[in-house]
């Protein structure tokens, strides 16, 4: 898919008009769902969040938030249900605020950083939404949004009582804007949003690209050695991903091993390796030619 060769303008998509609450106050935001590549995306600077669809992968939307915290309240429920260890009754059940709250501080973790960065299936925000109804869950102001947001789009719809997924394979990515640390929030440089995007955005070539998705599965299976596996579940495991969905383990391989340039975020240190060690698994990786116009490292 051809994410970087494209136009760099953007192209105005579908308007709408919603209230968003940051935290307390309500704050009225009208919004254009915009067009662009990698790089618009990347350089653009707003204080203000805006919705991208990526030019070339219009399955791939993109929330660029202006605040870490405002991102958290919005994604970090949802990305718990899906993605981490499961603390409760064992099926699967959204967390109240209270016990949310409660997890996050458990992680040493808070709002604005459990996670800098999110990957959600609309098919997985159909099981989000569709559990939070069924437990009555009361979730906060920007979800709601979110929510809306899958509905005006067309993404998803109500039926009977339910929601619905009309386009389950499509992709809601999250990013945080550069900033400063500020009150309650760290810093956010230059390469580190660079590298949560390149991270994410590979996430949505995962979803979307079969062809990609295969070749990460024959390199997990058959070329990292039963050791080199090991090392990247038990990294996974101090982040608390639930390691026993193979799907999840693959998808964070790839997006670590080969997009993820910050090593604040990743490196051979992180994985328990030395350095020639985590370079001659890129090698490999690259070497068999992997069906994607992701720039890899």
């Amino acid at each position: 898919m051809k994410f970087f060769k494209l136009n760099a303008g953007l192209k105005k998509i579908k308007a709408f008009v919603f209230a968003f609450f940051v935290l307390s106050p309500c704050i009225a935001f009208s919004m254009d769902v915009l067009a662009g590549d990698y790089r618009t995306i990347l350089n653009a600077h707003s204080e203000e969040l805006h919705v991208w669809n990526l030019t070339g992968n219009s399955a791939i939307y993109i929330f660029d938030f202006p605040g870490l915290t405002l991102q958290g309240r919005t994604f970090n429920r949802a990305t718990q249900l899906i993605e981490q260890v499961q603390t409760n009754e064992g099926y699967p059940r959204v967390l109240t605020t209270e016990e949310l709250t409660k997890y996050i501080e458990s992680r040493r973790r808070t709002e604005a950083n459990l996670a800098f960065g999110h990957d959600l299936l609309v098919s997985e925000l159909v099981q989000f939404f569709n559990l939070v109804e069924r437990d009555k869950v009361d979730i906060y102001p920007e979800e709601i949004v979110l929510r809306d947001f899958l509905i005006n789009q067309g993404l998803m719809k109500v039926w009977r009582g339910f929601y619905q997924a009309i386009k389950p394979g499509t992709v809601i990515l999250s990013i945080p804007q550069e900033q400063p640390k500020k009150a309650g929030e760290p810093m956010v440089s230059e390469l580190a949003r660079r590298a949560i995007f390149m991270h994410e955005l590979s996430h949505g070539e995962y979803y979307t690209n079969s062809y990609y998705a295969t070749y990460c599965r024959r390199y997990w299976n058959e070329t990292l050695s039963a050791a080199q596996r090991d090392a990247f579940i038990n990294f996974f495991k101090k982040y608390n991903y639930e390691v026993s969905l193979t799907e999840l383990v693959i998808n964070e391989m790839q997006a670590y091993l080969m997009f993820t340039p910050d090593p604040n975020s990743f490196s051979a240190a992180k994985l328990g390796l030395e350095d020639e060690e985590l370079e001659s698994m890129r090698r490999m990786f690259r070497a068999g030619s992997p069906p994607t116009a992701l720039p890899m490292r």
